[in-house]
């Protein structure tokens, strides 16, 4: 499913962690929006868009020392 040449690189890395960060916390500022009315940038949008950004930078070390473990 993955291809590990998008983590390849740790700038590539971040860069794809910002975005899905973004991704994410827009998300659930549109859920908040729905069924809260407005845009409020709340600190639940921001935990939630930083907890995505965290997993993604995991996801991505775990993928770079499979790949490093296997010899890639």
């Amino acid at each position: 499913m993955f291809d590990r040449r998008a983590f390849r690189s740790w700038p590539r890395v971040l860069v794809g962690a910002l975005g899905f960060g973004a991704l994410c916390a827009l998300a659930m500022l549109l859920a908040d929006a729905l069924f809260e009315g407005g845009f409020p940038f709340s600190r639940r949008v921001a935990v939630f868009g930083g907890m995505a950004f965290a997993g993604y930078l995991g996801a991505a070390w775990l993928v770079r020392r499979d790949a490093r473990r296997r010899g890639e």
